[in-house]
């Protein structure tokens, strides 16, 4: 099982495109971890507008990264547990 904190309010598609990809059978994602950056949205959200996107620090390609940036730590994670 993994436990991953992310800092911000991070949509649903976000956490569950971890938990997909995610090595171990059971994978937690816990947002508003250690301070709140802000809102992520998906990248498909910003044409849609709305107060997620407006008020958001992030430009639309951080979800992905993020969501690559976890998997990354989750995969080293599960290689060194082996």
């Amino acid at each position: 099982m993994a436990f991953l904190g992310l800092g911000g309010e991070v949509v649903n598609e976000i956490g569950r495109a971890i938990e997909a990809a995610s090595p171990f059978p059971h994978t937690l994602v816990i947002t508003h971890s250690n301070g709140a950056a802000g809102y992520l949205p998906t990248r498909e959200a910003y044409p849609e507008g709305g107060y997620d996107v407006e008020t958001s620090p992030f430009a639309p390609a951080a979800a992905e990264k993020v969501v690559e940036e976890a998997l990354r730590l989750l995969r080293g994670l599960r290689s060194a547990g082996t």
